[in-house]
């Protein structure tokens, strides 16, 4: 019993074909004495081959052409990006707008939420600048998908 415990991680290395020598040999030799074993190896090449007999057609790269150029896909994408920064750029108008209409709230709270709001416009737009100026050095924007 100990000795399933030690092989039965090692079957489907056998059925693969991923084990050294050395090791096919122990394990097949274990197989030979190992009733139990030998079954839920059967059981896993018989599992294998069902597997390996399913097979799934690749799409060629037109249909991947075709899918990211399509218009839908486009409109979908595309209202998905203006559906978030609109989400982002209410929350933060909101944000501003209700801490700095309320006196009662601590000068603290306001000055950190308008540096986390001008930080976030600084990242933006270095960022931009920074695709902006690497695309035109590209050496792969020509390459198409």
């Amino acid at each position: 019993m100990r000795d399933c415990e030690k092989y039965k991680p090692l079957l489907m290395g056998l059925i693969d074909q991923e084990l050294t020598p050395e090791e096919s040999s122990e394990v097949n030799a274990h197989l030979v004495k190992c009733e139990a074993c030998r079954e839920e190896y059967e059981q896993l090449r018989e599992t294998g081959d069902k597997i390996s007999a399913v097979s799934f057609d690749e799409p060629q790269d037109d249909v991947y052409k075709k899918l990211w150029k399509s218009p839908y896909s486009r409109f979908v994408r595309n209202s998905g990006l203006f559906l978030v920064l609109f989400g982002w750029i209410s929350l933060f108008a909101y944000g501003l707008f209700e801490a700095f209409s309320n006196s009662e709230e601590p000068f603290f709270p306001k000055i950190a939420l308008a540096a986390m709001i001008v930080g976030f416009f600084v990242l933006l737009f270095i960022v931009i600048r920074e695709r902006i100026q690497t695309y035109k050095t590209d050496p792969y924007k020509e390459v198409r998908r």
